[in-house]
Order: structure tokens, then sequence, then C-alpha cells
């Protein structure tokens, strides 16, 4: 059987790191590259921390890592704005620019921390910027043969998209993870990886490309447990332990501060959820077809993913498949038996 081939495209924090391991281990998997972005955590650590998880691993002579946009399109260049303190930027007479996020101002952090846990890595990325790349890659590429992953705010995506849109036509599909329906995080109307680049999400909105959502609603509803988390510990790789690891401090994470998740003792592993339904759509249950817009308008609902569920005879056409729930158990049973067919070679 042919093997899928796919970037991911990642704002390396915990689940982004255990998604980035599913698709390194996966043997269905062609691994094009990893390109990075300014996310979770400003871009010189979501590069780091994601060469550090290739190299944890030995891919560093497999898989490339392209580091790719510092900071979203539009949203920080008003140095008042919420991703302006809150992300990673700050105003400075007449320069905006990436630096350290100011105290009190973390975003992903709590979650993520700034370095994952893994030994300190001599990789460093391709000498190329992530936009670049993803052109090239993509024009030389037969039409409809290549699936996008982007697991973090779609900056790197939209900006490629506009700097040459013929790449639209190479793309297979876009399983993105992102936006929300009734679960948001960032602020009560959006989710994080949308709002940290509303006008980015809106871009490849409007591409024309086949889109997948796999948004909070569904990553929620698949949540991974502690009963299952030392399951995955039993393994015994040292894949299968970090991923693990990972898992726990993430249940402890959610357990102090989301109301479901103490009840379930789980927590979601939202980018690894994106990675198993390239390969097994069937993992996404309650999926609607509609159109979906991000809202740029930038009031209370900026980075909101509004979906249109009317079945309006003159409406405006289907963009996206968007998912509202997940098999919590098949997906548990993906990432177990990659983790454990790595083990037995």
């Amino acid at each position: 059987m042919e093997k899928e081939k796919i970037i991911l495209d990642v704002d390396t924090g915990t689940d982004d790191a255990v998604a980035i391991i599913m698709a390194m281990l996966c043997q269905d998997f062609d691994l094009l590259g990893i390109t990075t972005v300014n996310g979770n955590v400003e871009l010189k650590l979501t590069t780091d921390n994601t060469l550090r998880v290739v190299d944890y691993c030995g891919m560093g002579d497999k898989v490339k890592v392209v580091q790719g946009c510092d900071l979203p399109l539009v949203s920080t260049l008003l140095p008042w704005t919420p991703q302006s303190t809150g992300i990673m930027t700050a105003y400075t007479k007449n320069d905006i620019r990436c630096i350290p996020r100011r105290e009190g101002m973390r975003t992903g952090a709590e979650m993520h921390g700034d370095h994952l846990p893994l030994p300190e890595t001599t990789l460093k990325p391709i000498e190329k910027s992530a936009v670049i790349w993803l052109v090239e890659t993509l024009l030389e590429a037969e039409d409809h043969s290549i699936t996008l992953i982007p697991v973090g705010p779609l900056t790197n995506i939209a900006v490629a998209m506009r700097a040459d849109p013929r790449i639209t036509k190479k793309i297979k599909r876009i399983v993105l993870m992102g936006g929300g329906y009734l679960v948001n995080s960032r602020t009560p109307a959006a989710e994080f990886n949308i709002w940290a680049d509303p006008e980015a999400a809106e871009i490849v909105l409007q591409s024309g490309c086949d889109i997948t959502f796999v948004p909070l609603d569904a990553t929620h509803s698949a949540y991974i447990t502690t009963e299952q988390a030392e399951k995955i510990r039993a393994i015994g790789t040292k894949e299968a332990e970090f991923v693990a690891s990972t898992i726990l401090g993430r249940i402890k994470g959610y357990v102090n501060r989301d109301r479901d998740m103490s009840q379930y003792d789980g927590a979601p592993i939202h980018d690894a959820l994106a990675v198993c339904a390239v390969l097994h759509p069937e993992v996404l249950t309650e999926v609607i077809e509609c159109n979906c817009h991000v809202d740029i308008s930038g009031g209370y609902a900026y980075g909101q993913t509004i979906l249109d569920r009317r079945e309006l005879k003159n409406g405006e056409p289907k963009n996206c498949k968007f998912a509202l729930k997940a098999d919590r158990e098949m997906f548990f049973e993906w990432m177990e038996n990659i983790l454990k067919n790595s083990a037995d070679k």
C-alpha cells in the first residue's frame, strides 16, 4: 500500500510532541518534513522543541525540520491587542519584534513549558524559510498528492498560499487541529490556534482545499486517561515512556483547571488526534459538512470559527468538514499500536 505523503506544521509543545512521534513512527506515513510556527511558545522554542523530539527518536537523518513564521499576519500589528500582549511580542518605538513573553502574559507555557523535558540537541533546521520550502515542495509534487496537518496557528500555510496560489491544487487535503463549536479555550468564543492568527485561518478556509477541522469538541471527547497512559508506559520503549509522561503531565494540568477532565481523570492530546484522523477519518464522529468562516473583526468573537449549518438554497457553499466528537477508544488503540509496533522492530 502506498504511504500517505504528509507535512506536519507544528508549534511544538506537549501535544505536538506526541503528534510528531506518532507521525514519525507510523509506517503508513511518508513524512516529507516538519515546519514550525510561532504559537504555544515563541518560534525559537517551537523549533528547538521539534528538533529535540526528532533527535530523541533517532530520526535526525530522516526528518527535515524547517523554521517558519515568527509572528501572525495581522493580529500583533497594534501593540494593545490581546495577541500582542499575550503571545510573544512587544511594541518598542516603531518596531514590533519577537521577544520573550512579558511576565504575567503567559499563554501555552503554563501547559507546555518553554522547553520539553528532553535532552538538548545539536540538530538544526534546514537553511530555508518554511514558506519557501512549502511552496517548492508542493510545486514539485503531483496534483492532490500531499496532505497537510497543521496543528498550530495557520500562518505558514496561509503565507505560502498567498505567495503562490498554485500550491493549492497540489494539496490532497488539510486536516487541521483548531477551532471549536461548543468548546473553546483562549477566549469564550475562540480556540487558541485559530485565535493566534485568525486572518491566516480565514485565508486557508477560502483556499478551496479539502479541509477537515479536528476542533476542541472532538479532541475533548477523545481524552486519554491515567490508566491508558500507564498502559502506554508499560510498552517499555523510550518513546512510549515520553508519551506516557507527557500525557500524565497534561492530565495534571487539565485536572487543575477543567471540570470535565477532572471528572474523567484524563486530558485531550489534541494534535495527535489530527494525525490519527488522516489515516482513520472514521475516528471522527458526528462530522458535519458546512460553511465556516473565522471572525476577523477584532471584537469579542475575534478568532471564532463560525459554522453556518443552515440549509439555504442560495447559501454559501460548504467549505469544510467539522468534527463534533471522536471515538476515544479507537484513538487510544491507534496510539498504543504504533508504539507497540515500533517496539517490536
